[in-house]
């Protein structure tokens, strides 16, 4: 053990120390561009082939895809236990054999995902400043600062934001091209063939595969490209046209604190240590800048390390806390310096031994891993207790066997866990692994350790020296416990009876009476829960029956509606977010953001505020804090000094969120809509006159709004285009050709990007603009003449102009097309939660064929995952009573101890359904640890009540007498160890229920094992013994 305690010491360098645990993915993303390509287009010519190639790929099991207009992404998710470098190699290989089978437009398909199939964290970004142009500071960033940042030791990846490109712009002369019939497309295909790229092979880089292209023309000398032979005379580009080289207009914006700056940003791994490798890029950073030139200069923008590791001190001080109480309690319980030494010294040697496992196992010190270790500290504690207080009065490890019983049921719960899908079990997993590795470490101190080290530190068993009125008085009090068990045994039927109105029948879970008749082949059993759900009685009065029948067990049903099962730890931020109508520019957007960023470069207690501008409808203002100020009113009170600077401030929609669980929102007219329900099937054209058939269905009810489709998810909104209709037949009279009339008109209004050519070494984007563009709105194109052959006429004698939602995203899942009918909903949340429920009915039961379903893509993790949880809390419960029948050799007594289980779900349930509080996977931890220690206190009762029977003094007697006898011997230590508990518990209590994991984890375990006292006290007795008659 002393060992084991050095290799612990020694490996606590080896530890990597995070804020939240390692994100592995075992996904890979492909993205792709195909310019002007409508979703059909882009799904039939490109997405379709690549998932018909990735899915083919080893391990690959799940391939989703969504194709946009002019581009597409296809996601592949890969089996466990992957070996991820090697399926991104083989990815990388099939898009090279497939690309060249792909339509010519289409840009080679990019790999987001790293080679270790691990997610990147930004560690620490930093802002590079200078008065030289952007283009000049990002050239010295990427050669001087970049490969250095690069090479350190933890770095996963660098980038760079925020320098803006410069291009070349040629300007034609929509005048002088008309005088001559040249279009611009005419232009675009002339220059175009001049500088060709024909593709000659594809290169693998260290991180990427790139297509190798040659290229005709290599220059910028663009006025001798020939355009067109105009009457005999070749019309070069300098005679209709200008061009210059300039910096581009950027697509988005960056800030940081309202200043425009180029940002660097270091991303590192999730299996590293965080606060190392921050603290290495800072050391080389400060040690790069010392070479700096003169006008670059370089600052912290942000460093992750200095909130993960405030908020571990937060963490370790809560778990030093927990330690001194416990060890406080176990004081004045045994009030013996020597006995609380050697807690200490086992508490030491435990963790020491334990430190080392997690370094040699890999396992990262994080929230959950220190909420394992902080967990299992009561126990490790009840355990030493048990055998330095038997090792005192026997000097042998006789209890051993009590403990590997007690300890076991606890690993076989936490165990179980593991049983849940990789995505649900992310979090919980280092969590169990840490609680049964801490007490299987205990089991192996309590064998070893404890008794040796009690040779050196003897402890002397505590003799009585009650007085007789003491004795008398717990004579009495064994009398009446006797007397009520005997009560108890004869009227079993109370307890059943008790128990049931205080559980509650769960009825709520049971399905709707539409589900049942959909279900075919129906066993026995379906049949008969068929008869009990179609019951008319029951059947109209079901909302008021479930919530009167379910008791304890429907309010915490009800109150998992508002369950975050999902959140995760995150700082205190405010996120202010702003956008404005579709027709508007991203530049129009940046302009009113920054007003609202030069109203918060005024506060002083800002840490730090992100700008990012990335569309005319996405703008978002992130505001974090500086420690000082951030647990006091002033976040509250700059959220309600922004949410009135919103009001005041026109011309973009505004929305703040964060700080508490109000918000702000001032956008009438919104891009977006609040609920939805999907359709999946096989054919993308049935499932789309199925979802406009449920647009006119919604559309019925008088609170629905705006009904319409959309693609899968928040992403699949359609756009809103300009749809220009032909009159054919007056064109026809007025002698209209209608392609020289589009190409006439689209020459007016062109602005494209046309070709890529090498300028400064560099790949420059060359973009063509009429002259005109800037004069022609809705009115010029509608009223304007075009002059299309030798007719000019304007738009409006020929055609018109009429808004039109189109390019719907098309999604697939698992070779299933997605289609999602989105609305808003104007009435309470249960009156929406019905039209939904009773539409998806309608939907399934009625009118989609077998391959269609209908669902609700919002639906809480709950219902779609009740039955799966239900069954791991069954099957946890069913292993710890095949345990406990090994254990006892009995099959009664197993029952007994198990039924102190859902009795102690009684205190979570109305913990939770009897409090605003919302249920996280620190809850769903809390039901796990309860089925593994509530049962504790009944496997030692028990177990000392077979040894007292043994005894000849109640072999022969009454069994209420050895039980009584039995309960006088271990309540004590069962009070003591259930108030550890709850002791040890109560230091997460005190950041409030806005606390990730810990808050609902403790609350939950403490409302459950008070309600586990009773169990033991009061029922217990009565479901163990047999004879019903007090002798």
């Amino acid at each position: 053990m002393a060992v084991m305690s050095v290799i612990g010491i020694a490996s606590l360098p080896m530890l990597n120390i995070q804020y939240k645990p390692t994100s592995s993915s075992r996904t890979i993303s492909v993205s792709y561009s195909y310019p002007g390509a409508s979703p059909e287009t882009v799904e039939a010519e490109v997405t379709s082939k690549l998932e018909g190639v990735l899915s083919r790929i080893s391990g690959a099991v799940e391939v989703s895809s969504d194709s946009y207009v002019g581009r597409g992404k296809v996601r592949v998710k890969f089996r466990k236990g992957t070996d991820m470098a090697a399926a991104r190699l083989e990815l990388a290989s099939a898009i090279r054999n497939l690309y060249s089978e792909l339509p010519d437009n289409v840009t080679y398909p990019s790999i987001s995902h790293n080679a270790l199939g691990q997610k990147t964290a930004t560690a620490v970004s930093y802002l590079i400043k200078g008065s030289l142009p952007s283009q000049e500071i990002e050239k010295y960033v990427r050669e001087h600062i970049m490969p250095e940042i690069s090479a350190l030791k933890g770095v996963d990846n660098v980038s760079l934001y925020g320098a803006t490109p410069y291009h070349w712009v040629i300007t034609f002369d929509a005048g002088k091209c008309a005088s001559v019939g040249i279009t611009a497309s005419d232009i675009a295909t002339a220059f175009s063939n001049s500088y060709s790229e024909t593709l000659i092979g594809i290169s693998d880089t260290v991180d990427e595969t790139v297509a190798v292209r040659l290229a005709s023309m290599n220059d910028d000398d663009f006025g001798s490209v020939p355009v067109k032979n105009s009457e005999g005379r070749i019309v070069h580009l300098r005679d209709i046209a200008d061009w210059k080289y300039q910096e581009s207009l950027p697509l988005s914006y960056f800030r940081v604190n309202g200043l425009n700056t180029i940002t660097l940003s270091v991303g590192v791994a999730g299996d590293v240590n965080l606060l190392a490798v921050t603290k290495n890029v800072r050391e080389t950073m400060l040690n790069l800048q010392s070479r700096f030139p003169e006008e670059i200069t370089a600052s912290i923008a942000y460093d992750s390390s200095e909130y993960v590791s405030g908020e571990l001190d937060r963490i370790y001080l809560r778990t030093g806390l927990c330690i001194l109480i416990l060890l406080l309690f176990v004081l004045i319980v045994n009030r013996s310096w020597r006995y609380l030494l050697i807690i200490v010294l086992t508490l030491m040697v435990n963790l020491l031994i334990a430190l080392a496992i997690y370094a040699f196992a890999g396992i990262s010190i994080h929230i959950y891993t220190l909420a394992g270790i902080t967990v299992s500290l009561g126990i490790v504690i009840d355990t030493s207790i048990v055998m330095i207080d038997h090792y005192a009065h026997f000097r042998d490890r006789k209890a051993f066997p009590s403990l590997v019983a007690a300890v076991g049921t606890t690993i076989a719960a936490l165990l179980m866990v593991l049983l849940l899908p990789e995505s649900e079990k992310a979090n919980l997993k280092d969590f169990i692994w840490v609680i049964c590795l801490n007490l299987v470490v205990s089991l192996a101190v309590s064998w070893l350790f404890i008794p040796a080290l009690m040779e050196y530190l003897p402890i002397q068993a505590s003799k009585s020296d009650a007085s007789f009125r003491k004795l008398r008085r717990q004579a009495r009090r064994r009398l009446m416990y006797g007397k009520y068990i005997g009560w108890g045994l004869k009227h079993r039927w109370v307890y059943l009876v008790v128990f049931i109105i205080a559980f509650g029948l769960p009825l709520c879970v049971l399905p709707t009476a539409g589900e049942m008749e959909k279900k075919h082949d129906k066993n026995l059993w379906q049949k008969g829960l068929e008869k009990v759900v179609s019951w008319r009685f029951y059947d109209e009065n079901r909302q008021t029956i479930d919530k009167i029948a379910g008791s304890s067990f429907g309010s915490f049903y009800r109150a998992l509606s508002r369950s975050d099962f999902y959140r995760e730890p995150q700082q205190n931020t405010l996120h202010i977010n702003a956008g404005m109508l579709e027709g508007c520019t991203v530049h129009q957007l940046n302009e009113v953001v920054k007003s609202m960023v030069n109203y918060l470069a005024g506060f002083d207690e800002i840490k730090v505020f992100t700008t990012e501008v990335s569309s005319y409808s996405d703008a978002s203002i992130t505001v974090e804090f500086k420690p000082e100020y951030e647990n006091t009113n002033f976040p509250l009170h700059l959220k309600s000094l922004v949410t009135s600077m919103a009001i005041n401030f026109g011309g973009a929609n505004w929305s703040i969120y964060g700080i508490d669980d109000n918000g702000f929102n001032n956008n009438i007219v919104t891009n977006y809509k609040s609920n939805a329900i999907t359709l999946s099937g096989y054919n993308y054209h049935e499932l789309k006159q199925y979802a406009e058939y449920l647009s006119d269905y919604l559309s019925r009810n008088r609170r629905v709004s705006g009904p319409e489709i959309w693609g899968s998810g928040r992403d699949g909104r359609p756009r809103t285009e300009f749809n220009m209709a032909y009159d054919f037949e007056r064109m026809s009279i007025l002698g209209v050709n209608p392609y020289e009339y589009y190409s006439a008109l689209s020459s007016q209004l062109y602005d494209n990007t046309i070709a890529t050519v090498i300028t400064h070494g560099e790949m420059t984007d060359v973009v063509l603009q009429s002259s005109e563009r800037e004069k022609y709105d809705y009115w010029h194109v509608l009223n304007m003449p075009v002059k299309a052959g030798e007719v000019s006429v304007p738009l409006q004698d020929i055609g018109s102009v009429e808004k039109r939602l189109s390019g719907v995203t098309i999604s697939k899942f698992l070779q299933s097309y997605e289609i999602s009918v989105c609305f808003d909903f104007i009435g309470s949340y249960v009156m929406l939660k019905r039209l939904i429920e009773n539409a998806v009915s309608h939907m399934n039961d009625e009118i989609l064929p077998i391959g269609y379903k209908a669902y609700d893509p919002y639906s809480g993790w709950w219902e779609k995952n009740k039955e799966k949880y239900a069954w791991l809390i069954f099957l946890i419960v069913a292993v710890i009573f095949i345990m406990l029948a090994v254990t006892f050799e009995s099959l009664k007594f197993p029952m007994a101890v198990i039924f102190m289980v859902p009795i102690s779900f009684i205190g979570l349930f109305l913990t939770f359904g009897l409090s605003d509080l919302s249920f996280d996977q620190g809850g769903f931890a809390a039901f796990v640890m309860l089925c593994g220690i509530v049962v504790n206190a009944g496997i030692y009762l028990v177990l000392t009540y077979i040894d007292v029977m043994k005894t000849p003094r109640y072999a022969s007697g009454s069994q209420i007498h050895g039980y009584v006898k039995a309960f006088g011997r271990k309540i004590t230590p069962i009070m003591l160890t259930v108030v550890s508990t709850i002791l040890g518990l109560i230091p997460f209590l005190t950041d409030g229920p806005q606390e990730v994991f810990w808050f609902d984890f403790a609350i939950g375990t403490i409302g459950g094992m008070a309600f586990s006292l009773i169990a033991v006290i009061f029922v217990l007795p009565v479901f163990v013994l047999k004879n019903p008659k007090y002798e």
